[in-house]
């Protein structure tokens, strides 16, 4: 057996062993949040106002590690599944209100709230892998979730465009306004762009493209010791993981906007009908 081979065989074996891992994960959680909400109920007894609290963050941080579980589950299969994409048709819309839904209790923990935004109802506006897609959106959504500051309101706007649907996430602040995380990794790019520009107020545009996205990240992390790297915070990795997603889907993701207005990430993929 080549070289090759082992090491497709080793990640087979490798994605096989986490599925079943997570999924045994998932029975005592899910024992957890049962007997959590049975406590909840006051079946069997009254409780005070600080147990009935500490019961509530149980439940919230049990429905996010669930959300974490499954996601490693999803990740497994993207990979098993290699680059051939199986297309059905999807209603974007609900699907990222069901991702919102299952980041809820990362969004109560951090005191951010979200908005979905566009999207045509219940309408089925394209053709998509659902998984990848599902994927693509997730870690987008977390990614700025996770680097927002609190009292925010992280927003998502979903349109079609020229056989395109675009994805446009910000972040809006009531002091702060509009402004999007991470802001300070594309600095540089975003101002020499707009140097260009005849206008502050004009809405550039900005590609992230995987190679230029990773290195830009690892460049930004801070040093530990000499020459040593530290691995990127997972907001960033997550950041990270949704442009090589939106790529192998034949679409990319942007920053769009100014210094003056505010910028935000545009997801863009192709829209079959």
């Amino acid at each position: 057996m080549s070289n090759k081979s082992m090491t497709t065989s080793a990640d087979l074996l490798k994605n096989k062993l986490m599925t079943l891992v997570t999924q045994e994960m998932l029975t005592p959680l899910t024992s957890v949040m049962g007997m959590a909400s049975v406590l909840n109920q006051e079946i069997y007894g009254s409780l005070t106002d600080k147990q009935r609290e500490y019961v509530e963050v149980i439940n919230e941080r049990s429905r996010y590690l669930r959300s974490l579980v499954e996601e490693i589950i999803a990740l497994a299969k993207l990979d098993e599944s290699g680059q051939n994409l199986e297309t059905t048709p999807v209603d974007v819309k609900n699907l990222c209100q069901q991702i919102v839904r299952d980041l809820e209790p990362e969004t109560v923990y951090r005191q951010v709230e979200f908005h979905v935004l566009g999207g045509g109802g219940d309408r089925k506006i394209g053709l998509f892998d659902k998984e990848m897609l599902e994927q693509t959106l997730y870690n987008l959504i977390y990614s700025v979730i996770q680097s927002a500051g609190s009292g925010s309101e992280v927003k998502l706007h979903l349109s079609e465009k020229q056989e395109e649907l675009n994805v446009a996430v910000w972040v809006s602040h009531p002091l702060l306004g509009d402004n999007l995380p991470h802001t300070q990794l594309y600095s540089q790019k975003l101002s020499a762009i707009e140097q260009n520009s005849n206008s502050s107020l004009t809405l550039n545009r900005l590609q992230l493209t995987f190679p230029e996205l990773k290195e830009i990240i690892f460049e930004e992390m801070p040093k530990q010791g000499e020459n040593v790297t530290a691995n990127p915070t997972r907001d960033l990795l997550a950041l990270l993981f949704c442009c090589q997603l939106a790529e192998q889907q034949g679409g990319s993701l942007w920053i769009q906007g100014s210094a003056e207005s505010g910028y935000r990430y545009i997801l863009v993929l192709p829209l079959s009908k």
